[in-house]
C-alpha cells in the first residue's frame, strides 16, 4: 500500500475531501480578485473537461465540438437574462435548450464512427460562430452581448464549486452503473456490446445529452461571471481545443485524469502568460506535443506515475477501484485444475429441451454483398438440445451465416425464425436477450476491461434486474467454468490466444443462451485444450439443455460431440445428416473432407 493514502479508508477519504472543499469555497472571500478568476476558471475548464471525457474517454467518441454546447448555454443564458429573466430561469432555459440540441445533433452524428465522427463535431463550432455572427436580431452579431453589469463573482465562483462536485460525483456513479458499462463495452466493440445485449443507441444520446447538460451550465455561469460574450469567445476554436487537450494530457478515461490534467496545464499557461511576454502559445503547444510524444495516454499512464509509491494510485483504471476482490491463492489452484465440470453449477436456467421442436428456422436464407452471395437459399432447421456442426471450406458462408441469425448482417433475402418468432424486426440486443449467445472465429474480448467485467456485462444487460454487484458476483462461477479465475481482475488484451478463447465461451454463456453459436473455437490449440472445449460444449448441452451450432475445422473434435452435421460449400447447403452420412457424401470428400477422413471417422 502507498504511503500517501488515496487508498486509505472511507473516513480519511472523507475528512480530506471536506478540507479541499472547504479551502476552495473560502476562495473568494479570503483570497483576491486575482486568485479568485483564476481558481474560478481552472473549475470552468474542469466542468469542460471532464463532461468531455464521458464521452471520449469513457465511451470513445472523440467530440471536437464539446465547446460548441459550452457556446450554446452562454447565448441562450445572455439572451434570457438580457430579456429580464432572473438569473435561476436563465440558466435552466439555457441547459434545457442545449440539452434538447445535444439530442438532435445525436442522431445524425451516431451514425459516423471514428475520424468521420471527430471531423462532423468539429465541423459544428465554425457552424455555430458563423450563425452567432448573422442571427444579428438575437446575438447581436459581433458586437456581441453585454449583460447587466454587477458584482457576481462570488456567487459565479460558488456555482461552478458546486458544478465541479456534481461531475466528479456523476464520474464515479457512472463507473459503478449499467449504464457506465454500456459506455465502456462501446468503446471497446460496440458491434459485439450489440451482440452480448447492450442497447447502444440510447447510451450514446443519454451520455452527449449529460455532457452537453454540464457544458452548458458552464457556459451560462461563465457567461455571467464575464458580462459580455461574443462569438469567437465560446466558439473559436482558439479556446475551445484547450479543455480537451487538458484532459488528453492528464490521462482520458481515468478518475484522475482530467483534474490533474487541467489544474497541471493551467497553472502552467497562467505561468507562460506572465513571465514571457512573447511565444507563450508557441511553449504551451510544444510542451503538450512533448507529452503526447513521450507520454501516450497522458501523464498519469506514464511509468514515471505508475512506477511512484506515492503517485501510482492516481494512475489506477476505473475498474481498479472496484471491490472485485482478487482470488485466493486456493481459489486460483482450484479454478486451474477443474477436472469435474458438475463443481461448478453455473447461474443459468436448465432447458428441458424437445427433441421434435426446430428452434432455429432458415427459410429460403440470401445474403449478398454487392454481387458476391456469400450465402444463397439457406433451408434447415436447429432442434432443440441438438448440438449441430457446421463445416465447409474457407469462405462457404459459416460466418455469415452467424452473422445474419445475430443480426450482424441483415439477410439480403429470406426468413429466420427462433422459437417460432421471425427475427426480421429485432435488433441485435433483442436478439441476444432472446436468446442467442455467440463466439467470433477471431476473438473479440472488451480488450481494456477485466476477464470479471467482460462476462458481468451480458450478465447485467440480459437481465434489466440484476444489478451490477450481483453480475459480477454470478461472474465468477462463468470465470471458474472457464478456468480463469486466477485471471479474473487481469485486463483481457493481456489473456494468451486459448484464455480468450475461453473467456469468448463464457461470456457467450453468460448471454444466457438457447441458442449458442460457437465460432472454430478449437482453432489454434493444443489437443488437450480442444478436448476440454468438447467437454465443455457436450456439458452445456446435457446439464443446461443449451442447443450448439458448432463451426469448426478441426473435423475429430466434431466427431466426438456432434448429433449431426451441415455442410456449406461457396453459400449453398451440399449435405445434412448423421456424421457417418455426411463423411461419405461424395460431394463432401471432394470439396471438403477428403478420402482418408472417411476411414478415420
Amino acid at each position: 500500500m502507498s504511503s500517501f493514502n488515496l487508498t486509505a479508508g472511507p473516513g480519511l477519504k472523507i475528512a480530506a475531501a471536506v478540507v479541499c472543499l472547504a479551502a476552495l469555497a473560502a476562495v473568494p472571500f479570503v483570497g483576491g480578485p486575482y486568485l479568485t478568476s483564476f481558481v474560478f476558471t481552472v473549475l470552468i475548464a474542469y466542468i469542460l473537461g471532464q463532461s468531455w471525457d464521458w464521452v471520449a474517454g469513457e465511451m470513445g467518441y472523440v467530440n471536437l465540438g464539446h465547446y460548441c454546447f459550452y457556446g450554446v448555454g452562454a447565448y441562450v443564458f445572455a439572451i434570457a437574462l438580457v430579456g429580464n429573466l432572473s438569473p435561476v430561469v436563465a440558466i435552466a432555459g439555457a441547459v434545457v435548450f442545449t440539452v434538447l440540441l445535444a439530442f438532435a445533433v445525436a442522431v445524425p452524428l451516431f451514425r459516423l464512427r471514428g475520424d468521420y465522427f471527430a471531423f462532423a463535431t468539429l465541423a459544428l463550432l465554425p457552424l455555430a460562430e458563423l450563425l452567432a455572427y448573422n442571427l444579428t436580431d438575437i446575438t447581436k452579431g459581433g458586437d456581441g452581448i453585454v449583460l447587466p453589469i454587477q458584482n457576481v463573482m462570488e456567487r459565479t465562483y460558488v456555482i461552478a464549486l458546486v458544478v465541479c462536485v456534481l461531475a466528479f460525483a456523476v464520474t464515479l456513479r457512472i463507473n459503478g452503473i449499467r449504464f457506465g458499462y454500456a459506455l465502456k463495452s462501446i468503446r471497446n466493440d460496440e458491434d459485439v456490446a450489440e451482440v452480448v445485449g447492450v442497447r447502444i443507441a440510447p447510451a450514446k444520446r443519454n451520455v452527449l445529452a449529460l455532457s452537453a447538460f454540464f457544458a452548458a451550465l458552464a457556459g451560462a455561469v461563465q457567461a455571467w461571471q464575464m458580462s459580455f460574450i461574443d462569438p469567437s469567445t465560446v466558439f473559436g476554436l482558439n479556446v475551445a481545443l484547450v479543455p480537451v487537450a487538458m484532459v488528453l494530457f492528464g490521462g482520458s478515461g481515468l478518475r484522475w485524469g482530467p483534474m490533474i490534467g487541467v489544474i497541471i496545464l493551467a497553472c502552467m499557461q497562467q505561468w507562460l502568460l506572465v513571465h514571457m511576454t512573447i511565444l507563450h502559445a508557441t511553449v504551451y503547444g510544444a510542451i503538450i506535443l512533448l507529452i503526447g510524444r513521450f507520454m501516450p495516454g497522458g501523464l498519469l499512464r506514464s511509468g514515471l506515475v505508475r512506477n511512484s509509491r506515492w503517485l501510482a494510485v492516481l494512475s489506477h483504471e476505473h475498474h481498479k477501484y472496484i471491490g472485485t476482490g482478487n482470488p485466493s491463492a486456493a481459489q486460483q489452484a482450484r479454478a486451474a485444475d477443474v477436472d469435474n465440470l458438475e463443481e461448478v453449477r453455473l447461474p443459468l436456467t436448465p432447458i428441458k429441451p424437445d427433441r421434435n421442436t426446430a428452434l432455429l428456422e432458415c427459410r429460403g436464407v440470401r445474403m449478398e454483398f454487392g454481387g458476391n452471395v456469400a450465402i444463397d437459399n439457406i433451408n434447415l432447421n436447429i432442434m432443440e438440445g441438438e448440438i449441430v456442426g457446421l463445416i465447409g471450406p474457407n469462405g462457404s458462408g459459416k460466418t455469415t451465416l452467424f452473422n445474419c441469425i445475430s443480426k450482424v448482417f441483415e439477410p439480403t433475402a429470406g426468413e429466420l425464425r427462433f422459437g417460432g418468432k421471425p427475427l426480421s424486426a429485432l435488433r441485435r440486443d433483442e436478439i441476444a436477450r432472446l436468446g442467442v449467445g455467440r463466439t467470433h472465429q477471431i476473438p473479440r474480448p472488451f480488450g481494456d476491461l477485466t476477464v470479471q467485467e467482460n462476462i458481468a456485462i451480458p450478465l447485467m444487460f440480459h437481465d434489466d434486474t440484476v444489478s451490477p454487484a450481483e453480475a459480477f458476483e454470478q461472474a465468477r462461477d462463468f470465470v471458474r467454468f472457464a478456468r480463469l479465475e486466477h485471471r479474473l481482475t487481469d485486463r483481457a488484451d493481456l489473456l494468451s490466444l486459448q484464455e480468450k478463447k475461453a473467456l469468448e465461451f463464457a461470456r457467450a454463456l453468460a448471454c444466457k443462451p438457447r441458442l449458442l453459436l460457437v465460432d472454430e473455437v478449437a482453432s489454434g490449440l493444443t489437443p488437450a485444450e480442444v478436448r476440454r472445449f468438447v467437454e465443455h460444449i457436450r456439458h452445456v448441452r446435457d446439464e443446461y439443455g443449451i442447443t450448439v451450432i458448432w463451426v469448426e475445422h478441426i473435423f475429430s473434435a466434431l466427431a466426438q460431440v456432434v448429433d449431426r452435421v451441415i455442410v456449406l460449400e461457396q453459400g449453398a447447403l451440399i449435405a445434412d445428416g448423421p456424421l457417418e452420412e455426411v463423411v461419405r457424401n461424395e460431394r463432401v470428400l471432394s470439396t471438403y473432407l477428403g478420402g482418408s477422413t472417411v476411414e478415420a471417422a
